[in-house]
């Protein structure tokens, strides 16, 4: 995994290669009214089970250009929203390239009305989101600003790098203020929701020329906010022996960078799994003679066969300190789950494929609005 911090790398890099992905992250939460969203936009949906189908196809075939696998074929933007622990909105619609714009030159992409954009005069990602949920029978709108603090690096963050190079990840923003409205209309309770968010945010940028599920065997990764402190945590480790683990840690206390370590011992405990959940580790240690670190993942938000996101505790003892309490978001990733069709069947109960009905995907959003 290859690391940057530069903005000039959170542009589009139009990646061609059979399997390649990337993505533009964005994650916040709003302590007061105790509400959270990720916004996602895609060119190359790494996890859509049309794309994984293409390419394997395309590999049985003997990768002889029938049927090429194009990434841009394979855009998406993602959207999901939670109030108090609950899920309120999960919204992932994949389609070809014609409804997927970027720039090679700055940050900005679109998937059909939703965008986001840098404004460097005040310095802040502005996020511009327009979506109907047919399923369900609701739509956003909203308009919301991250604006990037400052953080003060020493130290060459790319030397941080280690393992296969073949995947970055532009850790662009890891510390901003987030601010917005949200309009949430609920048409089967003919209910507009209407939120006017403040919180802390989060943004990074990922992409790569392979497929993650030949080449990664689990993503762990997450980030805290507190009023002075700000983490963020990345573990990865890939199915070839040869390519070492990806250990990385960051805490910023305001503007100066009190953690930036990579030689880090790796444990973990309490680990669960059954048919449509990974096996994962609800306790996660990181440690050295200088420090340990500890996640313990709590409240489910979104529970899925490769893929899981937490509400979690983090604690940080550096060396001759009070130890640090945080909360915050925690994901793992666990890319293999895709190799089979069967869940790669279930995954398309969450996705809204353009152009392709699917049988799981309105019988799942049926059943859950009649649960709502």
């Amino acid at each position: 995994m290859r690391i940057s911090t530069s903005i000039d790398q959170d542009i589009w890099h139009d990646l061609k290669d059979a399997g390649s992905y990337e993505w533009w992250y964005f994650d916040a939460k709003d302590e007061d009214q105790n509400c959270s969203f990720v916004a996602v936009w895609y060119s190359g949906f790494a996890f859509s089970p049309y794309y994984i189908n293409r390419y394997n196809q395309w590999k049985a075939n003997g990768s002889n250009g029938k049927g090429f696998p194009n990434p841009l074929e394979h855009a998406a933007f993602s959207f999901n929203f939670y109030q108090n622990g609950n899920e309120v909105i999960n919204f992932i619609k994949e389609g070809g390239s014609h409804l997927f714009e970027s720039s090679t030159e700055k940050p900005y992409a679109k998937f059909e009305k939703n965008e986001f954009f840098y404004d460097e005069t005040h310095r802040c990602y502005v996020l511009k989101l327009d979506f109907e949920m047919p399923s369900r029978k609701k739509s956003v709108k909203a308009e919301v600003r991250f604006r990037v603090c400052p953080i003060q690096i020493d130290r060459n963050i790319a030397a941080y790098s280690a393992g296969e190079s073949s995947h970055s990840w532009v850790l662009v923003a890891p510390r901003t203020e987030v601010f917005g409205q949200f309009e949430i209309y609920d048409g089967l309770k003919n209910r507009m929701a209407r939120v006017a968010f403040k919180g802390k945010g989060y943004h990074d940028h990922n992409y790569g020329s392979i497929p993650i599920n030949t080449d990664i065997e689990n993503w762990y990764w997450g980030r805290a906010h507190s009023h002075d402190i700000d983490l963020v945590y990345y573990i990865i480790s890939y199915k070839h022996q040869i390519h070492a683990p990806f250990i990385f840690l960051m805490a910023i206390d305001k503007e100066e960078v009190l953690v930036l370590e990579n030689r880090l011992q790796f444990s973990e405990s309490q680990s669960e799994q059954n048919f449509f959940v990974p096996r994962y580790s609800k306790t996660l240690s990181l440690s050295n003679q200088e420090l340990q670190f500890t996640v313990q993942h709590q409240n489910g938000l979104e529970i899925g066969p490769f893929y899981l996101r937490f509400e979690s505790t983090f604690q940080l003892v550096l060396q001759g300190k009070p130890p640090i309490e945080l909360r915050g978001i925690s994901e793992f990733l666990h890319p293999d789950k895709v190799d089979s069709g069967v869940i790669r069947h279930l995954i398309k109960s969450k996705i809204w494929r353009e152009d392709n009905y699917s049988v799981m995907y309105t019988l799942y959003n049926f059943f859950n609005r009649m649960l709502e």
